[in-house]
């Protein structure tokens, strides 16, 4: 079991874009926009508009199930960097998604790929749809990793994903952002233990970890839909990697752009943590609490008992105490 927790504690990393393809700037739709601002309900509402609109888009489809598998992780607390350094967590956390939401989810994995599918019958070689076929077997692999606990199964549908959006960095070099999969998958598979990247449907790929995240890196700074997601991604793997300066500069570069999105302030004061900057860490956390105070859009879900225990955990980490956190 513990070479299932190495490989399934990396998985929620590779899905959390699905925005379409040719996108310019994704926060300029509202749906994204509270997407990436932990706004569910809002998001979801958004996409289901956008589905009704466009019933043969698959991206719309894609969004739809992606929004509902990231809302129940984000409710069971699997969206932070500690499900990296604790592998068991992972595995062992209750994910809980109702039977409507997997009825949903499951229906808009099948519109969505019968989509891409039907496109692709016209031109096989059409960017655009492999993408989103590839998104529809990634969030596929993500829900039989988190709510099935299928892992082979998980692993076989996130294997096809990387491989279709290996097709699309062919056919459309220049889109730089179709990388951030491959990239993701590179990371993953090179962190695996070798009976597991031996296994026949891995079609002998071995991954490279120092190669996907310098893939990570390049969309990151190059890209342009994916530029967020690329920095989501790093900011767990480079706390993985024991990296926590490099994380400090993504998310100071990430929360201007996501100010209703707590949990990036959280994992700043977590990556102050790990660098030994109590007073740094303590004080994101008081200005978290100042937000909480004043009724910030996005800090009513923050609680004075997260707040505490994020404190408690750092002072723990570092020593000392609440009355010396600035020395």
């Amino acid at each position: 079991m513990t070479r299932i927790y190495k490989w399934g504690v990396l998985a929620p990393l590779m899905f959390w874009h699905g925005q379409a393809l040719f996108a310019q700037n994704v926060l300029d739709d509202p749906s994204f926009d509270h997407f990436y601002n932990l706004e569910y309900d809002q998001a979801l509402a958004g996409f289901r508009a956008a589905a009704e609109k466009s019933p043969d888009s698959a991206d719309a489809y894609d969004h739809i199930a992606q929004t509902i598998l990231y809302r129940a992780m984000f409710r069971a607390g699997m969206l932070q960097s500690d499900m990296l350094t604790t592998p068991s967590s992972f595995v062992k956390t209750k994910m809980e998604m109702s039977a409507e939401d997997q009825r949903e989810f499951t229906d808009a994995i099948n519109q969505a790929m019968g989509h891409s599918k039907a496109r692709l019958e016209r031109d096989p070689n059409d960017p655009a749809a492999l993408y989103a076929l590839g998104v529809s077997y990634s969030l596929r692999g993500n829900y039989s990793l988190t709510v099935r606990k299928a892992y082979l199964e998980a692993l076989r549908d996130i294997t096809s994903g990387r491989k279709i959006h290996n097709r699309v960095t062919r056919i459309a070099p220049a889109l730089v952002d179709a990388q951030l999969t491959p990239g993701l998958y590179d990371y993953i598979v090179g962190s695996l233990p070798l009976g597991w990247r031996m296994l026949g449907f891995l079609g002998g790929f071995q991954g490279n970890r120092a190669r996907g995240i310098a893939t990570l890196e390049r969309v990151a700074s190059k890209g342009n839909i994916s530029r967020i997601d690329a920095s989501v991604f790093l900011i767990g793997i480079y706390r993985r990697e024991h990296r926590p300066a490099d994380a400090v500069g993504v998310l100071n570069a990430l929360i201007p752009r996501l100010p209703r999105n707590y949990l990036l302030r959280l994992e700043l004061a977590r990556m102050y943590g790990d660098l030994g900057d109590r007073r740094a860490a303590l004080d994101v956390l008081d200005q978290v609490e100042q937000f909480h105070r004043a009724h910030s859009p996005g800090y009513e879900m923050v609680t004075p008992e997260l707040l505490q225990k994020e404190r408690e955990r750092i002072l723990a980490k570092i020593g000392g105490n609440r009355a010396s956190a600035g020395g």
